[in-house]
C-alpha cells in the first residue's frame, strides 16, 4: 500500500493522481485508489492490487492502520501560512478552521516525516511542475519511465487538464455533491470544483493574511515551521 499524506492545501490532490498514474503505467499490477478520513473507510481494501491512499489527518486508529500497512509514506508539506490562506481563499474557511485543519494535517505528516518509508515533496520546490517528479514516482514503484511515458503523464498532469475534469463534474457518474458547502467532488481523482482557478502562488500569505494571524499561525506551529525549514 502507498500512504499519500498531505498537509491540506500542498499539493497532495496532484500527488495522489500522479503516484496512481506512475504506478498504472510502470507495473502490470492492478491499482486502486481511495481516500480515507476514518478507519472505516479503509475496510474492503482490495489485497490483488497496489492500493493508494490518500488522506490528510486521521484518527489514531485509521493512522495506526496506515503505519502498519503502508509500503511508502509520500508526504507533501507546505508552508501553513500558505496553506492556511489558501483554505480561506478556496474553501471558504474561517481562519481558525483553516488553521486547525492545517496544525492537525501536519502534525501527522511530521510523526511520518522521519520513517525509513518516507518520500517527501515539498510544494516550494514545485513538484506539481516537474517532470523529474514521475521518475521519482516510477522508481518508489520499482520502474523507470521513457521519455515518451514522463512526457504524456506530465502533459496528463497540467494545469489545463485539471481544469477540464473539473469542468466535466457535473456529468461524471463518480461526481458526489456536498448539499451542505454545495461543493462537486469526482470521486476516483479527488478533484473537487474549488481546485479550478488555483494559481498555486508561494508566499500568498504575505498579501492575504493579516499581521495577527500569520503570527498566530507561527506561535501554533513556530517548532514545526523551524523542523522544516519555514521559520529561522
Amino acid at each position: 500500500m502507498i500512504w499519500c499524506l498531505g498537509m491540506y492545501a500542498s499539493g497532495s490532490t496532484w500527488l495522489f493522481n500522479a503516484a496512481r498514474a506512475a504506478a498504472s503505467t510502470v507495473q502490470s499490477r492492478p491499482v486502486a485508489a481511495r481516500y480515507a478520513e476514518t478507519l472505516e473507510a479503509l475496510d474492503g481494501l482490495d489485497e490483488t492490487s497496489l492500493n493508494i491512499v490518500k488522506t490528510h489527518d486521521l484518527p489514531r486508529a485509521a493512522a495506526a492502520f496506515m503505519a502498519a500497512h503502508a509500503d511508502k509514506i509520500l508526504i507533501s508539506l507546505r508552508d501553513p501560512r500558505d496553506a492556511v490562506a489558501s483554505l480561506m481563499r478556496y474553501m471558504r474557511h474561517r481562519f481558525p478552521q483553516a488553521l486547525e485543519r492545517v496544525e492537525k494535517s501536519a502534525a501527522l505528516c511530521r510523526q511520518c516525516s522521519a520513517d525509513e518509508r518516507a518520500v517527501i515533496f515539498r510544494y516550494e520546490a514545485g513538484f506539481t511542475d516537474e517532470r523529474a517528479s514521475f521518475d521519482r514516482l516510477a522508481e518508489i514503484f520499482s520502474g523507470t519511465l521513457s521519455e515518451a511515458q514522463r512526457a504524456e503523464l506530465f502533459s496528463a498532469s497540467r494545469r489545463g487538464a485539471i481544469e477540464a475534469r473539473i469542468a466535466q463534474l457535473e456529468r461524471l457518474p463518480t461526481m458526489l455533491h456536498d448539499a451542505r458547502s454545495g461543493d462537486m467532488l469526482d470521486t476516483d481523482t479527488q478533484w473537487h470544483r474549488h481546485h479550478a482557478g488555483r494559481s498555486g502562488e508561494v508566499g500568498r500569505w504575505r498579501a492575504e493574511l493579516p499581521d495577527e494571524a500569520a503570527r498566530l499561525v507561527e506561535q501554533r506551529m513556530g517548532g514545526w515551521m523551524r523542523q522544516f525549514g519555514y521559520l529561522p
